[in-house]
């Protein structure tokens, strides 16, 4: 009866992620029972304020919002089908390279300090592949993380299993975390690249944080293990009042973390030579209401497409940057997906 249940209800899944509907279906960090969050005619709203729901923020601002009016998953055929395709290419290697020495030449001559490079790869899949199945892997394979299988008729489906925190708490109790610096598992010291990326970010939510805040508590220096590599985290927490979570919301995203240092410089060198369409990646998703918020950074994720999964990632580029570490802490990070995509069959 059991295992009836979970074939229907991937069935009712896999048929929505192809319909003219907007539904998330989530897991909190630590939590091992999936939410799932629709509205009854399937829309989506520009407004969460004094609702339950769902947000979900591209990397360019504009962001949507899923009602929480249905918690149980409904039949497909009451929407149209859609069909989705890549109209682009993933990014080639060369391309890669051009990008990191443009952009490493935006530091050298002093534009920026730090500048996030972001690249695609697109993996093959066919008819068998159930993006359900791909979200329960996740949420099996990363019980830390928040996972997210998120689909409307704009952005098409996305998984994600991200680590990093942008803003959770209730009432006036929150919390959010600085998290840059990437390598695989290790006993040694971080070099000072990491850190000095690492410090950037800390830096930046620690201004940001000063004028909205009533108190602020900040962490010590900490590894965060995410999957196969580990990040160097510094938390924060604080007390803020909540009507000021909007305002929060407007200042805080994109951090350096994903954006780069200056905030403001590099998000105008992207946007006049951009990496890729970023689309989702980088912006930021989670549950609202009840009380609560629970925000995510929108990374260690993918796009699924009919025939191809495309996958996201990128990697802060800093004085003593070295591209082909660089290509290679994507590789690492796209490990997450890859993992999702072998076992969704």
């Amino acid at each position: 009866m059991v295992a009836c249940m979970h074939a229907t209800t991937e069935e009712r899944i896999n048929a929505l992620c192809h319909r003219q509907c907007a539904f998330a279906l989530y897991c909190l960090p630590g939590e091992t029972e999936p939410v799932f969050c629709m509205a009854e005619d399937g829309r989506v709203e520009d407004d969460p304020i004094f609702k339950n729901g769902f947000i979900l923020a591209a990397f360019d601002g504009k962001s949507l919002f899923i009602p929480s009016e249905l918690t149980e998953v409904p039949e497909a055929n009451a929407w149209p089908e859609m069909q989705r395709i890549p109209d682009h290419g993933a990014t080639t290697r060369g391309a890669y390279t051009s990008l990191f020495q443009l952009y490493t030449g935006f530091i050298r001559t002093g534009q920026v300090r730090k500048i996030v490079l972001a690249r695609t790869a697109d993996e093959e899949i066919t008819p068998a592949f159930s993006p359900y199945r791909a979200f329960r892997a996740a949420c099996v394979a990363n019980p830390t993380a928040f996972k997210a299988l998120v689909h409307t008729p704009a952005y098409g489906t996305w998984l994600f299993c991200t680590p990093e925190q942008l803003i959770t708490g209730r009432g006036d109790s929150w919390s959010t975390m600085a998290l840059a610096g990437t390598r695989i598992p290790s006993t040694l010291p971080w070099d000072s690249k990491n850190r000095q990326e690492q410090a950037l970010v800390t830096e930046f939510i620690r201004e940001t944080l000063g004028p909205l805040a009533k108190e602020l508590y900040e962490g010590p220096l900490e590894n965060l293990r995410a999957g196969s590599i580990e990040h160097l985290c510094t938390r924060f927490i604080f007390q803020m009042p909540p009507g000021r979570m909007l305002m929060l919301l407007d200042k805080l995203p994109p951090t350096p973390a994903v954006c780069g240092s200056p905030v403001n410089e590099a998000r105008a060198l992207l946007q006049r030579y951009p990496d890729i369409d970023r689309s989702c990646y980088a912006g930021y998703l989670g549950p609202w209401g009840n009380g609560a918020v629970h925000l995510y950074v929108s990374l260690r994720c993918m796009q699924i497409f009919d025939d191809v999964c495309r996958l996201y990632a990128g990697g802060g580029l800093m004085p003593d940057s070295v591209e082909e570490q660089e290509w290679q802490e994507t590789e690492n990070k796209m490990a997450c997906m890859r993992q999702a995509i072998r076992n969704a069959y």
